[in-house]
């Protein structure tokens, strides 16, 4: 076993040990003293007198306020917090994509019907000397 404490060699085990409980004991007794021993007592008592009478004082203000007229109701003294706007549901489908023809700037001569875009989407056939 290891004291915190350095204590030399040649001492018995002993001593440490009585000493140790010697300081125990010391310290139980300041526990259990009562507090009029120290001077505690008159203390606690002063301050428990001074209690009662910030209590009294207290009770003999709220016995000098008025009573209100009748009681009021929470409706009275808060509004209701104001309805929340209803928000639409998200579609669950993508946007449609605006007709071809609302595409057309400028029609191009050869393909005045058909717009810019799908134009260039659809293959162009072309004349082959061949077939």
């Amino acid at each position: 076993m290891t004291l915190p404490l350095a204590v030399p060699d040649w001492l018995p085990w002993w001593v440490p040990t009585i000493l140790l409980v010697l300081g125990l004991l010391w310290l139980l007794a300041f526990l259990l003293v009562p507090f009029s021993v120290i001077g505690l007592k008159t203390r606690v008592d002063g301050l428990e007198a001074r209690l009662d009478e910030i209590q009294a004082e207290i009770r003999r203000l709220t016995l000098r306020l008025p009573d209100p007229a009748r009681p009021v109701e929470f409706d009275e003294l808060y509004a209701a917090p104001p309805p929340e706007p209803s928000r639409r549901a998200p579609s669950s489908r993508p946007p449609i994509p605006p007709a071809a023809y609302e595409l057309d700037d400028v029609a191009e001569p050869d393909t005045a019907s058909e717009s810019p875009v799908v134009g260039r989407l659809r293959p162009r056939r072309e004349a082959r000397g061949g077939r």
